[in-house]
């Protein structure tokens, strides 16, 4: 496989779940594919996404869902090009 997405539904999300530690348990066993994470990323959260060095980030509701949604894909891009 090319990628190895690590996905938290809306349903986990609900109950308190993050990407956080599954992210961590596939990158700690996956070295021939790619990593990516999907689900639960918000602009508060996405430095500590980031920081677990994915190599696909993919934000959906985190900026959908914003009060400003333009302002939150900002906060996103720019957590993810380290500014």
């Amino acid at each position: 496989a090319d990628y190895i997405a690590v996905h938290t539904g809306y349903d986990l999300q609900a109950e308190g779940e993050s990407p956080l530690e599954s992210l961590r348990q596939v990158k700690s066993v996956i070295n021939q594919s790619k990593v990516a994470v999907i689900g639960g990323i918000k602009p508060d959260t996405i430095k500590e996404v980031v920081a677990e060095e994915p190599d696909l980030v993919v934000v959906g509701g985190g900026i959908a869902n914003a009060d400003d949604p333009v302002e939150a894909a900002k906060q996103c891009r720019d957590a993810i090009e380290g500014r």
